[in-house]
């Protein structure tokens, strides 16, 4: 089959079911037509079905936005983790910083003493056990330089190891705020993650006042280290000094004040490279403070942009709110109309909504609370409103026959046959012999057969304790027990049983008793007007 026979037969099946169709609508004794091209029948079922599309395009992209949510909430929970991780680690370097500073202490110690020593002997001794000590001396220096060298390259690991453990620091940072911004984007997208939203809000505030409580600490132990070093700049130069003077004491040994003068060198520049790794140090930490001001403005832009997503959602509620109210005025009245007593239909007399729960101050959270009332008022609405559409849908709002004439009406009225005065508790519709006699309403067939006076009779329960009877048929189309949807033909007219011409006798009867059925029928025009 090509396409072109497909697109054919599809063609020809749309115009089968949208088929021109008129509605006619009987005032008195005036009739007038209301024409539903097949145009205007295709864009109400593309409407309908557009509606439809897009209500499971939302339930599936809201159901795929919690799940994002909920991954980026664990993906956020793993880098704080992450994040504390490091900074314990830094802790730990601190520690052995500290640790390190002292066995530089030590060894200044040590050289400080093995000076002293040097100038005791030479004041006890010859000029031969001079030069012994001297060499002595000198070979213990050397050694003391060699370990404090040793020291200090450990130190240098040490610092470059501090210093990679903070770029990797400053890493999971940049990714941290990265995760924000993507969680950002996504929980724009719905409008009932605000709640959440808030609550993680206050849990990231209180990430942040940890960390820079935290930084805070960092900051102070640097400081200590800081005054360590300089307590290690005096001794140091102390030391250098105590090596001026020992110069004017062993003036005659060149050799000797060689190797002193290279190991003043040797400790000068060792001064010079703790400064510059103080230096990097304190760049680190300039870093950090510019990373946290970063992080506090994009926190920053995401409640400004709650906010927004706040009104928009409060905005939108509004609107909801008054068309569900006028839908539900509009039902309301039809109800009204019809003489029924709208609170027994939908099965309670108590109409108010049960209320409750712990007390809360306005004071405290006013803003969330007229959103959420604002929210439950509106679903209220439309609880209602669904509970009505359900009611007003069984209701026999339609003719039982498209063309008629009332030819006696409900209530009292002189009887046709003995010419007395009677009660009369329904609508006799006269129209030519075997018109075609339409269910108003859906509902079950609970009688279809002869009944006295009746002739030939169809009585339908529609539910909520309303039914529905047509007398004097010609021909029954339903049998009892069938169910019956809305308009489907049920009957043909006639003038079977007590009856002087061809007419129906239709009656609509509430919990048993007999109520006007042209209250009804208006009832049914007011909804075709408003729709």
């Amino acid at each position: 089959m090509s396409v072109h026979e497909i697109a054919h037969r599809a063609k020809l099946k749309l115009d089968q079911i949208f088929a021109p169709r008129e509605i006619h609508i009987r005032s008195h004794d005036e009739v007038r037509f209301v024409r539903l091209t097949p145009a205007i029948q295709k864009s109400v079922a593309s409407s309908v079905l557009a509606l439809m599309g897009w209500l499971a395009f939302s339930s599936g992209t809201m159901v795929f936005t919690e799940q994002r949510l909920a991954d980026k909430d664990l993906v956020i929970e793993e880098q704080k983790l992450d994040y504390f991780d490091l900074l314990q680690q830094v802790g730990e370097y601190h520690t052995q910083f500290s640790k390190i500073t002292n066995d530089l202490q030590e060894n200044q110690d040590q050289l400080i003493s093995l000076l002293d020593g040097t100038e005791v002997r030479e004041t006890s001794t010859t000029e031969v056990v001079k030069l012994k000590s001297s060499e002595n001396e000198r070979a213990r220096v050397a050694l003391a330089r060699q370990a404090l060298e040793d020291k200090l390259e450990q130190f240098e690991d040490d610092l470059e190891t501090i210093a990679g453990q903070s770029a990797a620091l400053e890493t999971q940072a940049i990714q941290l705020r990265q995760v924000l911004a993507t969680s950002e984007e996504e929980r724009s997208k719905t409008a009932e993650s605000r709640k959440m939203l808030g609550g993680k809000l206050i849990r990231v505030q209180n990430d942040l006042e940890t960390v820079s409580k935290a930084k805070t600490d960092l900051e102070e132990n640097r400081e200590e280290i800081l005054a360590q070093v300089g307590d290690l700049n005096e001794e140091i130069v102390n030391l250098k000094e105590q090596l001026a003077d020992r110069d004017q004491v062993i003036d005659g040994q060149q050799t000797q004040m060689a190797s002193l003068m290279e190991a003043k060198r040797v400790a000068a520049e060792d001064v010079v490279q703790t400064d510059l790794q103080l230096i990097e140090q304190a760049t680190i930490l300039n870093m950090f403070r510019e990373g946290n001001r970063n992080l506090e403005s994009e926190v920053s832009q995401l409640k400004n942009s709650l906010v927004e997503v706040s009104n928009i959602q409060r905005e939108l509620i509004e609107r909801l709110t008054e068309r569900s109210k006028y839908s539900l005025d509009v039902i309301e009245k039809t109800v009204e109309m019809t003489g029924l007593n709208l609170n027994k239909l939908l099965g309670s007399d108590d109409l108010q909504v049960g209320q409750g729960g712990p007390y809360i101050p306005v004071d405290e959270i006013e803003e969330s609370a007229e959103y959420e009332q604002s929210v439950n008022l509106l679903d209220m609405q439309l609880n209602r409103w669904e509970s009505l559409q359900e009611v007003v849908s069984k209701l026999p709002l339609t003719t039982p026959i498209d063309q008629y004439r009332i030819s006696s009406s409900f209530g009292k009225r002189r009887d046709p046959v003995t010419g007395k005065t009677s009660v009369h508790n329904g609508l006799d519709m006269a129209a030519p012999m075997k018109s075609s006699v339409y269910a108003p309403a859906p509902g079950k067939v609970v009688y279809s057969g002869w009944r006295g006076r009746y002739g030939r009779l169809v009585e339908i329960d529609h539910g909520n304790g309303i039914r529905t009877r047509y007398g004097h048929l010609r021909k029954l189309l339903v049998k009892q027990g069938q169910e019956v949807s809305h308009r489907e033909k049920i009957a043909l007219l006639g003038n079977s049983g007590r009856s002087t011409g061809p007419h129906v006798h239709y009656e609509v009867l509430y919990n048993g008793k007999p109520v006007d059925p042209r209250k009804f029928i208006l009832a049914g025009r007011n909804v075709f007007k408003v729709q």
